[in-house]
Order: structure tokens, then C-alpha cells, then sequence
């Protein structure tokens, strides 16, 4: 069985109507009562960063421009063995990129519209988001379903949060 696990700016959701369709979920949690204001979408950069700092790893869906895309997100360490000690595989990894379209390689200045996440580990998928949403504001979670919406804003406790982490 395949799923998915999608990652986009809080803001971004907002302009496409994205909070009707998140509050009418099986599941929510953390969803505002009034939208965040917009911002600036975070870069490819700044999310290899992020789940870099998170300590994460996976398997690179896209390719970055004159860089060795291992270099900027991991492969798993241990795969036999990474999911029953609770490691931090993303998984496949996607990167929806402002501009760029299919196969074309991204570049660290891009901006991220949204991440994708297949088969990953919901522990590291909640410590990715953590990790960019410092840098990048509140982040909209959800599954390929869309039965669990979550939003994850700077500042959350990861432990509180992971208390209702639905993955």
C-alpha cells in the first residue's frame, strides 16, 4: 500500500480556499480561526536545510541543479532496520517548485509551493515540519485521503504536537 503524507505554506492553502476543504476533515488540528497572513514562500534550500536539522533523511524525487542531491538530503543509514528503531526516513521525496515542471532540475533559490512525502516515517515527517516551520511560517499537513489535516506554526512544541500527530 502506498501513501502520501503533502506539506504546504498555511498561506498558500488560505488562497486557494484550502481552509474550507481542511475544516470540513474527519480530523484537524491546530487549524486558525483567522488565515495567516502571506509571505514569502520558503526556497529548495531551506528545506533541505530544515530536514537536515531535523536530522532526517530519504530518497530525492528531484534533482538539484549542479549539486549532488545526497549532499543535501541523506540516504537512509540503516534501511532494514530505520523504521523499527524510529528513524527519521522522509521516504520519497517531492518538491513542487515555483516554475519549474516535471523532470527539470530545481534550483536552491526556487521557491517551495509544496513538499511530497511517500511511504515516509510520520516522526519524521513531524520533525521536517518543525524544523521549516521556523523558517518558513505555519504549514498545512495533510494525507492523501484527506481525512487528517494538521498545521504545524513556529514556535509548536514537538512534543505536545506529537501527542496529536495523527501518522
Amino acid at each position: 500500500m502506498s501513501w502520501h503524507l503533502l506539506v504546504t505554506p498555511l498561506h498558500t492553502a488560505v488562497a486557494d480556499d484550502g481552509l474550507e476543504w481542511a475544516a470540513g476533515a474527519e480530523s484537524s488540528f491546530g487549524l486558525p480561526e483567522e488565515p495567516p497572513a502571506a509571505r514569502e514562500l520558503p526556497m529548495v534550500a531551506q528545506v533541505l536545510a530544515a530536514f537536515r536539522e531535523a536530522g532526517c533523511h530519504g530518497v530525492p524525487w528531484f534533482q538539484v541543479a549542479g549539486r549532488d542531491v545526497a549532499s543535501q538530503l541523506p540516504g537512509c543509514p540503516d534501511p532494514a532496520t530505520c523504521a523499527s528503531v524510529g528513524g527519521l526516513d522522509l521516504g520519497e521525496v517531492s518538491l513542487g517548485v515555483d516554475g519549474a515542471g516535471g523532470d527539470e532540475p530545481v534550483k536552491l533559490d526556487q521557491a517551495v509551493t509544496d513538499i511530497g512525502f511517500r511511504k515516509p516515517s510520520g516522526g519524521a515527517v513531524l520533525a521536517a515540519t518543525v524544523a521549516l516551520a521556523s523558517q518558513a511560517g505555519p504549514l498545512l499537513v495533510f494525507d492523501d485521503s484527506g481525512e487528517h489535516v494538521f498545521v504545524v506554526s513556529p514556535g509548536d512544541d514537538p512534543t505536545h504536537l506529537a501527542q496529536h500527530w495523527p501518522w
